[in-house]
């Protein structure tokens, strides 16, 4: 019998690394068509939206696969940190 929650939680963190990976690609195509460098366009905020998304999605998937408690805790910290860092962020934007 298939397990859905466990489809779902790996669902999560493949969608965020997918998300993460078409980012990257995306603002790595911005840079060379609009000349400026990548670590400039990496350093701004719609990528770091995009970014922490992504990292939520993974501690989200991460904490609903692992099997013991130190690997929980930590994708939780992934998880609560890219929450955090993802308000503050939009926070200052609305400034």
């Amino acid at each position: 019998m298939i397990d859905w929650l466990t489809v779902v939680a790996h669902g999560f963190w493949i969608a965020g690394l997918a998300l993460i990976l078409a980012a990257l690609s995306y603002y790595y195509w911005l840079a060379g068509q609009e000349g400026r460098s990548l670590r400039r366009e990496l350093a701004g905020p719609s990528f770091q939206k995009l970014l922490l998304v992504g990292l939520l999605l993974v501690g989200i998937g991460l904490s609903g696969t692992s099997r013991q408690l130190w690997q929980v805790i930590a994708a939780a910290a992934v998880a609560v940190g890219a929450a955090i860092a993802l308000v503050l962020l939009w926070r200052t934007a609305a400034e």
